[in-house]
Protein backbone atom coordinates (compact mmCIF):
# COMPACT_ATOMS: atom_id res chain seq x y z
CA UNK A 1 0.00 0.00 0.00
CA UNK A 2 2.66 2.35 0.73
CA UNK A 3 4.59 2.21 -2.46
CA UNK A 4 1.62 3.32 -4.51
CA UNK A 5 1.47 7.21 -3.39
CA UNK A 6 5.48 6.87 -3.94
CA UNK A 7 5.08 5.19 -7.58
CA UNK A 8 2.37 8.14 -8.41
CA UNK A 9 4.38 10.85 -6.96
CA UNK A 10 7.46 9.63 -9.13
CA UNK A 11 5.66 9.84 -12.27
CA UNK A 12 3.84 12.71 -11.80
CA UNK A 13 7.74 14.32 -11.60
CA UNK A 14 8.65 12.94 -14.42
CA UNK A 15 5.85 13.65 -16.31
CA UNK A 16 5.81 17.39 -14.96
CA UNK A 17 9.69 17.91 -16.06
CA UNK A 18 8.74 16.50 -19.88
CA UNK A 19 6.25 18.83 -19.96
CA UNK A 20 8.63 21.71 -18.85
CA UNK A 21 11.25 20.99 -21.55
CA UNK A 22 8.23 20.54 -24.04
CA UNK A 23 6.98 24.13 -23.26
CA UNK A 24 10.06 25.48 -23.45
CA UNK A 25 10.99 23.63 -26.88
CA UNK A 26 7.97 25.32 -28.24
CA UNK A 27 8.44 28.42 -26.77
CA UNK A 28 12.12 28.59 -28.44
CA UNK A 29 10.24 27.48 -31.56
CA UNK A 30 7.85 30.43 -31.25
CA UNK A 31 10.56 32.94 -30.60
CA UNK A 32 12.51 32.10 -33.65
CA UNK A 33 9.20 31.95 -35.92
CA UNK A 34 8.04 34.68 -34.46
CA UNK A 35 4.15 33.48 -34.26
CA UNK A 36 1.95 34.84 -31.82
CA UNK A 37 -0.88 32.15 -32.05
CA UNK A 38 1.31 29.81 -30.48
CA UNK A 39 1.70 31.19 -26.89
CA UNK A 40 -1.68 29.70 -25.81
CA UNK A 41 -0.71 26.14 -26.35
CA UNK A 42 2.48 26.78 -24.54
CA UNK A 43 0.61 28.26 -21.23
CA UNK A 44 -1.61 25.30 -21.44
CA UNK A 45 1.56 22.51 -21.67
CA UNK A 46 3.34 24.97 -18.60
CA UNK A 47 0.06 24.56 -16.75
CA UNK A 48 0.08 21.00 -17.24
CA UNK A 49 3.60 21.04 -15.84
CA UNK A 50 2.40 23.17 -12.67
CA UNK A 51 -0.77 20.92 -12.12
CA UNK A 52 1.80 17.76 -12.29
CA UNK A 53 4.37 19.22 -9.93
CA UNK A 54 1.78 20.49 -7.35
CA UNK A 55 0.50 17.30 -7.31
CA UNK A 56 3.53 15.77 -6.66
CA UNK A 57 4.50 18.04 -4.13
CA UNK A 58 0.68 17.57 -2.59
CA UNK A 59 0.95 14.01 -2.37
CA UNK A 60 4.42 13.99 -0.99
CA UNK A 61 2.92 16.11 1.83
CA UNK A 62 -0.05 14.03 2.38
CA UNK A 63 2.46 11.07 2.83
CA UNK A 64 4.07 12.38 5.96
CA UNK A 65 7.03 13.19 4.00
CA UNK A 66 6.47 17.37 4.08
CA UNK A 67 9.45 19.09 5.15
CA UNK A 68 11.71 22.55 4.68
CA UNK A 69 14.61 20.83 3.54
CA UNK A 70 16.98 22.04 0.95
CA UNK A 71 15.68 20.06 -1.94
CA UNK A 72 11.50 20.13 -1.24
CA UNK A 73 11.89 23.72 -0.45
CA UNK A 74 13.80 24.89 -3.71
CA UNK A 75 10.88 22.80 -5.63
CA UNK A 76 7.80 24.45 -4.37
CA UNK A 77 10.18 27.90 -5.07
CA UNK A 78 10.07 27.11 -8.77
CA UNK A 79 6.65 25.89 -8.30
CA UNK A 80 5.46 29.18 -7.00
CA UNK A 81 7.54 30.84 -9.76
CA UNK A 82 6.07 28.86 -12.25
CA UNK A 83 2.08 29.96 -11.33
CA UNK A 84 2.75 33.35 -10.91
CA UNK A 85 4.16 33.68 -14.19
CA UNK A 86 1.57 31.39 -15.62
CA UNK A 87 -0.81 34.17 -14.07
CA UNK A 88 0.79 37.22 -15.04
CA UNK A 89 1.12 35.95 -18.76
CA UNK A 90 -2.33 37.28 -18.94
CA UNK A 91 -1.24 41.10 -18.85
CA UNK A 92 2.50 40.96 -18.86
CA UNK A 93 4.91 39.63 -21.72
CA UNK A 94 6.25 36.61 -18.97
CA UNK A 95 6.81 34.32 -21.88
CA UNK A 96 10.79 34.88 -22.37
CA UNK A 97 11.65 34.04 -18.98
CA UNK A 98 9.60 30.42 -19.07
CA UNK A 99 12.72 29.60 -21.38
CA UNK A 100 15.08 29.72 -18.08
CA UNK A 101 12.14 28.85 -15.36
CA UNK A 102 10.81 26.03 -16.68
CA UNK A 103 14.54 24.26 -16.75
CA UNK A 104 14.92 24.31 -13.39
CA UNK A 105 11.48 23.82 -12.29
CA UNK A 106 11.98 20.64 -14.27
CA UNK A 107 15.64 19.95 -12.37
CA UNK A 108 13.75 20.54 -8.97
CA UNK A 109 11.01 18.61 -9.03
CA UNK A 110 12.99 15.60 -10.48
CA UNK A 111 15.52 16.12 -7.25
CA UNK A 112 12.94 16.92 -4.88
CA UNK A 113 11.28 13.44 -5.83
CA UNK A 114 14.13 11.35 -6.19
CA UNK A 115 17.14 12.62 -3.62
CA UNK A 116 17.14 11.64 -0.39
CA UNK A 117 15.57 14.34 1.94
CA UNK A 118 17.75 16.38 3.99
CA UNK A 119 15.39 17.28 6.65
CA UNK A 120 13.05 15.53 9.14
CA UNK A 121 9.51 15.49 8.36
CA UNK A 122 7.27 17.96 9.66
CA UNK A 123 3.77 17.73 10.67
CA UNK A 124 0.62 20.11 12.47
CA UNK A 125 2.61 23.52 11.49
CA UNK A 126 0.87 26.01 13.28
CA UNK A 127 -1.42 28.54 11.17
CA UNK A 128 1.16 31.35 12.35
CA UNK A 129 4.35 29.73 11.16
CA UNK A 130 2.61 28.12 8.09
CA UNK A 131 1.78 31.71 6.75
CA UNK A 132 5.46 32.95 7.34
CA UNK A 133 6.71 30.42 5.47
CA UNK A 134 4.42 30.60 2.46
CA UNK A 135 4.61 34.48 2.38
CA UNK A 136 8.58 33.38 2.52
CA UNK A 137 8.28 31.17 -0.47
CA UNK A 138 6.50 33.32 -2.35
CA UNK A 139 8.70 36.74 -2.00
CA UNK A 140 11.15 34.79 -2.92
CA UNK A 141 9.83 33.43 -5.90
CA UNK A 142 8.64 37.04 -6.98
CA UNK A 143 11.93 38.52 -6.15
CA UNK A 144 13.55 35.50 -8.15
CA UNK A 145 11.33 36.52 -11.04
CA UNK A 146 12.49 39.99 -11.00
CA UNK A 147 15.90 39.18 -11.01
CA UNK A 148 15.39 36.97 -14.10
CA UNK A 149 13.46 40.25 -15.53
CA UNK A 150 16.15 42.33 -14.70
CA UNK A 151 19.11 40.19 -16.58
CA UNK A 152 16.71 39.95 -19.55
CA UNK A 153 16.66 43.73 -19.62
CA UNK A 154 20.70 44.11 -18.72
CA UNK A 155 21.21 41.63 -21.76
CA UNK A 156 18.72 43.27 -24.16
CA UNK A 157 19.40 47.11 -23.60
CA UNK A 158 23.47 45.85 -24.29
CA UNK A 159 22.38 44.36 -27.86
CA UNK A 160 20.56 47.48 -28.27
CA UNK A 161 23.45 49.83 -27.80
CA UNK A 162 25.95 47.44 -29.89
CA UNK A 163 23.16 47.65 -32.58
CA UNK A 164 23.26 44.31 -32.96
CA UNK A 165 19.03 43.94 -32.51
CA UNK A 166 18.54 40.84 -35.14
CA UNK A 167 17.27 37.53 -33.95
CA UNK A 168 15.99 36.73 -30.94
CA UNK A 169 16.01 40.20 -29.61
CA UNK A 170 13.74 41.31 -32.32
CA UNK A 171 10.80 39.06 -30.56
CA UNK A 172 11.31 40.80 -26.98
CA UNK A 173 9.06 43.19 -25.85
CA UNK A 174 10.03 46.44 -25.98
CA UNK A 175 12.72 47.91 -23.48
CA UNK A 176 10.81 50.41 -21.80
CA UNK A 177 7.95 47.69 -21.53
CA UNK A 178 10.89 45.05 -19.85
CA UNK A 179 12.24 48.11 -17.17
CA UNK A 180 8.09 48.32 -16.17
CA UNK A 181 8.28 45.01 -15.62
CA UNK A 182 11.29 44.38 -13.65
CA UNK A 183 10.12 47.44 -11.31
CA UNK A 184 6.87 45.99 -10.72
CA UNK A 185 8.15 42.60 -10.01
CA UNK A 186 10.47 44.30 -7.60
CA UNK A 187 7.57 46.09 -5.74
CA UNK A 188 5.73 43.00 -5.05
CA UNK A 189 8.19 40.73 -4.07
CA UNK A 190 9.00 43.61 -1.55
CA UNK A 191 5.58 43.94 -0.32
CA UNK A 192 5.35 40.27 0.05
CA UNK A 193 8.66 40.21 1.64
CA UNK A 194 7.60 42.90 4.24
CA UNK A 195 4.68 40.13 5.31
CA UNK A 196 6.65 37.82 5.74
CA UNK A 197 9.25 39.28 7.79
CA UNK A 198 6.17 40.42 10.00
CA UNK A 199 4.91 36.70 10.01
CA UNK A 200 8.16 36.10 11.18
CA UNK A 201 8.81 38.34 14.04
CA UNK A 202 5.34 37.63 15.39
CA UNK A 203 5.13 33.96 14.92
CA UNK A 204 8.83 32.57 14.74
CA UNK A 205 10.32 31.98 18.46
CA UNK A 206 13.52 30.56 19.78
CA UNK A 207 16.05 31.90 16.75
CA UNK A 208 18.99 31.24 18.32
CA UNK A 209 18.08 27.94 18.81
CA UNK A 210 16.93 27.27 15.53
CA UNK A 211 19.65 28.59 13.50
CA UNK A 212 17.81 31.88 12.18
CA UNK A 213 20.02 34.52 13.46
CA UNK A 214 21.58 34.94 10.35
CA UNK A 215 19.40 34.55 7.86
CA UNK A 216 17.08 36.97 9.79
CA UNK A 217 19.91 39.52 9.74
CA UNK A 218 20.70 39.10 5.95
CA UNK A 219 16.99 38.91 5.12
CA UNK A 220 16.70 42.65 7.06
CA UNK A 221 19.75 43.45 4.98
CA UNK A 222 18.14 42.61 2.00
CA UNK A 223 14.68 44.31 2.98
CA UNK A 224 16.28 47.71 3.49
CA UNK A 225 18.28 47.69 0.25
CA UNK A 226 14.70 47.09 -1.58
CA UNK A 227 13.40 49.54 0.06
CA UNK A 228 16.07 51.88 -0.64
CA UNK A 229 15.71 50.68 -4.55
CA UNK A 230 11.60 51.33 -4.39
CA UNK A 231 11.62 54.65 -2.71
CA UNK A 232 14.50 56.07 -4.76
CA UNK A 233 12.53 54.66 -7.94
CA UNK A 234 8.94 56.42 -6.68
CA UNK A 235 10.75 59.76 -5.76
CA UNK A 236 12.93 60.33 -8.90
CA UNK A 237 13.23 57.27 -10.91
CA UNK A 238 16.61 55.22 -10.88
CA UNK A 239 18.47 54.04 -14.25
CA UNK A 240 17.35 50.84 -14.48
CA UNK A 241 20.85 49.38 -14.39
CA UNK A 242 21.88 50.97 -11.31
CA UNK A 243 18.04 49.59 -10.20
CA UNK A 244 19.30 45.90 -10.94
CA UNK A 245 22.68 46.40 -9.66
CA UNK A 246 20.57 46.98 -6.23
CA UNK A 247 18.56 44.20 -6.79
CA UNK A 248 20.75 41.55 -7.36
CA UNK A 249 23.02 42.35 -4.31
CA UNK A 250 19.79 42.16 -2.03
CA UNK A 251 18.70 39.04 -3.75
CA UNK A 252 22.13 37.93 -3.51
CA UNK A 253 21.88 38.15 0.47
CA UNK A 254 18.45 36.70 0.61
CA UNK A 255 19.75 33.23 -1.20
CA UNK A 256 22.83 33.77 1.40
CA UNK A 257 20.92 34.10 3.92
CA UNK A 258 18.21 31.17 3.53
CA UNK A 259 20.10 28.38 0.87
CA UNK A 260 23.40 29.24 2.18
CA UNK A 261 22.65 28.33 5.69
CA UNK A 262 20.28 25.28 4.00
CA UNK A 263 23.18 23.94 2.38
CA UNK A 264 25.67 23.97 5.54
CA UNK A 265 23.36 22.65 7.81
CA UNK A 266 22.16 19.97 5.71
CA UNK A 267 24.34 19.24 3.26
CA UNK A 268 27.66 20.34 4.18
CA UNK A 269 27.68 19.08 8.14
CA UNK A 270 26.35 15.75 7.53
CA UNK A 271 29.19 15.36 5.56
CA UNK A 272 31.86 15.93 8.32
CA UNK A 273 30.11 13.38 10.92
Amino acid sequence: MDSAPNLLTAGLAILAALLYLTAVWRQLLNLEAGEQRQRRQIALVGAAALLAHGVAAYLTAQAGESSLGFYRVASLMFLSMGVISLISLVIRPLHTLLIVLFPLAALSILVATFAPDTSRPMSDLPAGILSHVSASIISFAVLALAVLQGLLVTAQSRRLRQHRSQGVIRKLPPLEAASALFFELSGAGFLILTIAIGTGLVFVEDLFGQHLVHKTVLTMLAWCLYAILMAQYFRRGWRVQSAITVNLIAFGLMVLGFFGSKLVLELLLPLTQ
